[in-house]
């Protein structure tokens, strides 16, 4: 089973196999999708889920913030799509970088 994923910025839809993520979809289908390390840490791939249902498998929290993903964020490199969908990916402008803590700050015990 596979499903079409249309981007934005390509003229063609591309074809999702079952399992596969958007990133790898489109990367072996010659679109030059933004991506950096392809395992949910940099959030280069980071783009706009337009329509569809996907699956994220887990990412940094550098790369998408739980507010972004509330605004409909998603990582191409880890979205996996259950149906036909769009996205669009963003503009480095567009992308927001989650403030690392530094070493240096306190981190509250959960107990």
């Amino acid at each position: 089973m596979s499903f079409k994923v249309k981007i934005e910025q390509a003229d063609d839809p591309i074809t999702v196999e079952m399992g596969e993520t958007i990133l790898q979809a489109a990367l072996r289908q010659g679109i030059k999708y933004p991506c950096g390390c392809q395992a949910g840490n940099c959030g280069a791939c980071k783009s706009a889920l337009i329509s569809g249902e996907i699956e994220m498998s887990p990412w940094s929290e550098y790369a998408l913030s739980p507010e972004e993903e509330r605004e409909g964020r998603i990582l191409a490199c880890r979205a996996v799509p259950w149906s036909d969908a769009e996205v669009r990916w963003l503009d480095p402008a567009e992308r927001r970088m989650v403030r690392k803590r530094r070493a240096s700050e306190p981190v509250e015990d959960p107990a």
